[in-house]
């Protein structure tokens, strides 16, 4: 029973290692600057929403540095995270709601719905937003646009 007790740890030890991407140098260090930006806006998330929001999901893995050459990538899911706390604070039936709703958050490279031919500055960024089943949800491509008022239109949608 004890073997069995072992093995199965350390298969399930496995698999979570196994889980884990490498990355490559280039993406170490955008993960580094995006954790050093994201550090004080979660903070501010918890404290102003009444969230308890530990980390941000990141797919560091597709972050390819030829596609986000002299833009500020680390920026984005800030600013997003950012633009829920000020509805925290400037509106308070949305703090209720995003304090028992809002679980979690998630920055993510991969999976960016493209660009349309009759997308306006607002369309592209919004297809890329979500909230769903507690946790907002950002893809992330350096052409988005009003990030910020986005983000508001994406939760107010979502929770009315």
């Amino acid at each position: 029973m004890k073997n069995l007790f072992i093995a199965a740890v350390l298969s399930l030890s496995s698999a979570v290692w196994a889980a884990e991407p490498e990355l490559k140098p280039a993406q170490e260090e955008a993960k580094g600057q995006f954790d050093e930006a994201i550090a004080e806006p979660l903070k501010a998330l918890n404290e102003k929403c009444g969230t308890k929001i530990t980390t941000v999901k990141t797919d560091y893995e597709n972050f390819k540095e030829a596609d986000w050459s002299g833009t500020a990538y680390y920026s984005w899911c800030p600013g997003a995270i950012e633009a829920i706390s000020a509805m925290c604070t400037e509106r308070p039936a949305y703090k209720k709601a995003l304090s028992k709703k809002l679980t979690g958050f998630s920055c993510l490279f991969a999976g960016v719905k493209p660009k349309d031919k009759k997308d306006g500055s607002n369309e592209y960024t919004l297809r890329n937003m979500s909230f769903e089943k507690g946790v907002f949800t950002f893809h992330i491509e350096k052409d988005q646009a009003n990030v910020a008022d986005n983000v508001k239109v994406t939760i107010e949608k979502a929770l009315n």
